[in-house]
């Protein structure tokens, strides 16, 4: 058996192997696709409070400078 056979041989062996793997790793990934689900759902949630905390907290603190700025200029 020359070098080239050899070689052929062991790629074809890994390739097998590799196709064994990456069909366990579909199957783990397909078992919890529901719990994926849900974290990305949970995730987007949580990114939409902050979003809305950050709006309301900011338009909250714009407004509490403005009335502290017109005291301010009335009480001088």
């Amino acid at each position: 058996m020359n070098v080239g056979q050899e070689a052929l041989i062991k790629l074809e062996a890994h390739e097998k192997e590799c196709l064994v793997r990456y069909q366990s790793i579909q199957d783990t990934l397909n078992e919890h696709k529901s719990r994926f689900d849900k974290l990305e759902n949970k995730s987007d949630n949580g990114f939409l409070r902050i979003e809305k905390l950050m709006m309301y907290g900011g338009t909250f603190v714009i407004a509490i400078l403005s009335l502290l700025i017109t005291v301010l200029e009335f009480v001088r």
